[in-house]
């Protein structure tokens, strides 16, 4: 794969010039909808069976802001879905697209320039082409190992309502295969920093074949945006994965132990995949039917909070020249 290792000498090459410029990043987390979903669905088979429903958040995570004295860039952990076919088939409500979602805290979906997913799960890939200037990132095991599931012989269990299709929805891996023919995607391979601050951590085989976790150093020290690498912050406390996956058990108790090491044991700066319980280790606020977390500000970056009394400036756009 040339893009990626002309990506690695890059980065290569980086390290050995001098010491890097500092880097910072104001984060949002931001749901797109909600779903009412089993306990143990995320908090684990057996742990959490038989405690009902609870109501979760879809999540996409923005960091705006990078290298000092260089190029601010707009990135996009996850991109949602798009298909509204999911929408009855898992009962989602509340669903907002991108532009609704991003105007939130004074984006627009063109703004966005670098696509960071976590994984080919439907919820996390399926809106790639509402950002028509991103760039598109994951790991080279997740999209090979895909390609291989969809080729299975149909004893496999083939079928839209298979489990092997239960959170993979095909048409998006034929819009990754032409994105990477238009050079709109690069496959990476393993840890690399593919911002400058934004380092990608290859969870080989833990959620699914490849999924990855982005590892975000700013001025008030790092955050870590999991996607499902970590559901819930009860996944990673008590070392128990969560009741559905498509690939490892153990491998995600490993990847548990890397993040938690990463993060020096502070998991309040930890963004997981689908906890509701982010709204309360950050400063939220409810814009629609869904909820928006003010996890970092750079420096210079105020509050994208809108108070009752300033209407004027829910209409302000972050600068990002």
């Amino acid at each position: 794969m040339p893009a990626v290792k002309k990506r690695r000498r890059a980065v290569q090459s980086q390290n050995l010039v001098g010491e890097k410029p500092p880097t910072d990043y104001s984060i949002w987390t931001l749901a797109y909808c909600q779903a009412d979903m089993p306990y143990d669905f995320f908090g684990g088979s057996g742990l959490m069976s038989n405690q009902g429903t609870i109501q979760i958040p879809m999540l996409y995570t923005v960091l705006v802001g990078g290298a000092q004295g260089q190029k601010k860039h707009v990135v996009l952990v996850d991109a949602g879905f798009g298909n509204q076919d999911w929408l009855s088939r898992y009962r989602f409500f509340g669903w907002e697209d991108p532009s609704t979602v991003l105007a939130k805290i004074g984006l627009t979906p063109a703004d966005v320039d670098t696509l960071l997913v976590t994984h080919l799960h439907f919820d996390h890939i399926g809106n790639f082409s509402a950002f028509p200037n991103a760039h598109l990132y994951i790991q080279l095991d997740e999209y090979m190992g895909w390609l291989r599931t969809l080729s299975l012989p149909k004893d496999f269990g083939g079928g839209e309502r298979s489990w092997i299709l239960s959170s993979l929805d095909p048409q998006d891996i034929h819009n990754v295969a032409i994105a990477i023919s238009q050079d709109r995607a690069t496959l990476i391979e393993g840890d690399v920093e593919v911002l400058p601050g934004i380092t990608a951590h290859l969870a080989k085989d833990s959620h699914t074949f490849g999924t990855q976790w982005f590892e975000v150093q700013t001025r008030n020290g790092l955050f870590a945006i999991a996607g499902d690498a970590v559901y819930w912050y009860s996944n990673i406390e008590k070392m128990w994965p969560p009741g559905y996956n498509q690939g490892n058990p153990f491998n995600q108790l490993f990847t548990y132990e890397h993040i938690r090491k990463t993060l020096s044991r502070e998991l309040e700066r930890l963004i997981p995949g689908h906890d509701p319980l982010v709204w309360q280790h950050h400063r939220t606020w409810t814009a629609g039917p869904n909820e928006v977390a003010e996890v970092n500000l750079a420096k210079g970056q105020r509050s994208r909070k809108h108070r009752k009394k300033n209407k004027k400036a829910q209409g302000h756009r972050i600068k990002l020249g």
